[in-house]
């Protein structure tokens, strides 16, 4: 305040001063001080991150630490693209060094991301007056890729989404397998570079088959023997699980091979008589699989370890075989006409949630939990999908209030996908593929079978396309604008997406048995 009133003073004087040459002589003010330079060292000086496409929420830290003094404030700005970034928490500081937290924001496309992050001192937070020597700057890569495709439906909630967005002008044939011995095939899991599957082969044995996820070269092979039957393959690091059951008993095995050699690791114990199995659920070291010598058993397996954490019973003891749970962070959602929630680690019964609406058609329980958002997890309405040609409506549990949301009226089948809101699943009775509203079960528009065909298999969402298959192909239907097939391809069966970009279709129990793959961009 000071150097403004000397300044209103001298104007008042030369106002007032009268003529002559006796005027009052101006004083000179005297020039601000400098401000001091600061200078800036970064660490890191430039970052990548590497995040899956099914969160890519990652964080990082960043140390400024600056040389020089100042006796006014010295405050951290930090400038970044907000669609990428922002900051987790405050600036802190810690003698001359401030150190942030920088988090990468969720549903990220699939892609490389670049931004530059720019760091400056200033004397206020607006940084009107930035401290020379002080702005410095790094590029922070995101580097956003595909997620494996571990189990049924690609991952533990078995939502069958996947984080991308493609151009089917681009998509074209990369390579088939075509068995000479098998006479089935069971859903894939896939790691970067690598396709894993198991076929039941004319011998009566069954195999466990590796290729190379680029060029369909056979990798590896590893038999298990002439046991009464396998799932498909689960990864779990770089370890493949499989449910097998050699006979009747309480000592079937749930099989351990390393996955990048085929070679065994070990086997882990549980009951069950004359079973058909879906993939085991993984989840960050865990694998959970739905078995039980009478059924209605969900075990806990910990690979890290090498132990078997539980065994835990359902409450509605109403299936036996043909399931696998669905997994979140915190629980195990299991259905046997009740939808069990038990604690992931414990195994301890959390709550059990009634369907009002089941129907006894069989023993196995043809398809899967599905958790399609949180505190909503799908379920078919029925036992029996899977051993007999039955359809069964979609119910909607909330788990957080212990009940059911909807009830479809419509039959459907196969295996359902979720994303954004929108439940899509396929009814050969109905002869629709239906999207279905997730808050309440209203059909929102729906895609017609085509004449002689029937739906086949599983759903795949992506951000603009569903992949769906019927007895005669693979379509892709457009989700954003025309809700039309915009790319077909004739070889039906089950589809997975793979962290190469490839759709991988096997044939199932058609024949011949074969792998199809299909770049996608």
């Amino acid at each position: 305040m000071r150097s403004k009133f000397i300044i209103v003073s001298c104007l008042f004087l030369i106002s007032c001063g009268g003529g002559g040459g006796g005027g009052v002589p101006v004083p000179v003010v005297p020039a601000p001080p400098p401000i001091p330079t600061l200078g800036v060292t970064l660490v890191p000086s430039a970052s990548t991150l590497n995040v899956s496409e099914e969160s890519t929420v990652g964080t990082f830290k960043i140390d400024a630490t600056y040389t020089g003094d100042s006796t006014d404030p010295i405050v951290p700005v930090l400038a970044l693209d907000n669609n990428l970034l922002q900051i987790e928490g405050a600036i802190t500081q810690s003698g001359k060094t401030f150190s942030a937290t920088l988090k990468t924001k969720d549903g990220l496309a699939v892609k490389q991301h670049k931004s530059t992050v720019q760091f400056r001192l200033c004397k206020e937070a607006g940084c009107t007056t930035v401290y020379p020597g002080s702005t410095t700057s790094f590029e922070h890569t995101i580097e956003v890729s595909l997620s494996n495709w571990t189990t049924r439906q690609r991952n533990a909630a078995h939502n069958g989404f996947v984080r991308l967005t493609l151009d089917p002008t681009k998509f074209s044939k990369s390579w088939e397998y075509i068995s000479p011995t098998a006479v089935s095939i069971e859903p894939i899991a896939a790691q970067a570079g690598s396709v894993f599957t198991t076929v039941r082969n004319n011998d009566g044995s069954t195999s466990s088959l590796a290729f190379n996820g680029n060029s369909g070269a056979q990798l590896w092979r590893y038999n298990f023997g002439n046991i009464h039957s396998a799932s498909g393959p689960a990864i779990v690091g770089n370890q493949l699980i499989f449910s097998t059951m050699q006979t009747s008993s309480t000592n079937n095995q749930m099989t351990v091979l390393n996955a990048s050699t085929g070679q065994f690791a070990r086997n882990f114990v549980f009951a069950s008589q004359w079973s058909t199995f879906a993939q085991p659920t993984p989840s960050g070291d865990s694998a959970y699989i739905a078995s039980g010598y009478f059924g209605n058993v969900v075990y806990g397996f910990d690979l890290k370890a090498g132990k078997t954490m539980f065994e835990v019973n359902g409450s509605g003891a109403k299936s036996w075989d043909g399931q696998t749970p669905a997994v979140d962070s915190k629980y195990i959602y299991y259905y046997s006409g009740n939808l069990d929630v038990f604690d992931r680690t414990t195994g301890a019964l959390v709550k059990s949630i009634p369907d009002p609406f089941w129907t006894w058609n069989g023993y196995s329980y043809g398809g899967t939990p599905m958790i399609s958002s949180d505190n909503n997890v799908i379920a078919f309405s029925g036992n029996g999908q899977g051993t007999y040609n039955v359809s069964f409506p979609l119910v909607n549990f909330n788990i957080q209030t212990g009940v059911h949301r909807w009830r479809t009226t419509e039959r459907y089948d196969g295996h359902p996908a979720a994303a954004k809101g929108v439940i899509y699943a396929w009814s050969n009775e109905f002869g629709q593929l239906s999207a279905i509203e997730e808050a309440t079960g209203k059909i929102l528009w729906a895609w017609p079978l085509p004449a002689g065909q029937q739906f086949f298999g599983n759903i795949i969402v992506t951000e603009n396309l569903l992949f769906l298959s019927t007895t005669s192909g693979i379509y892709a239907i457009d989700l954003t604008g025309t809700r039309q097939t915009v790319w077909t391809a004739p070889t039906p069966g089950w589809i997975a997406i793979t962290p190469d970009a490839k759709l991988v279709v096997n044939s199932y129990n058609l024949s011949p048995v074969k792998l199809t793959s299909y770049s996608l961009r």
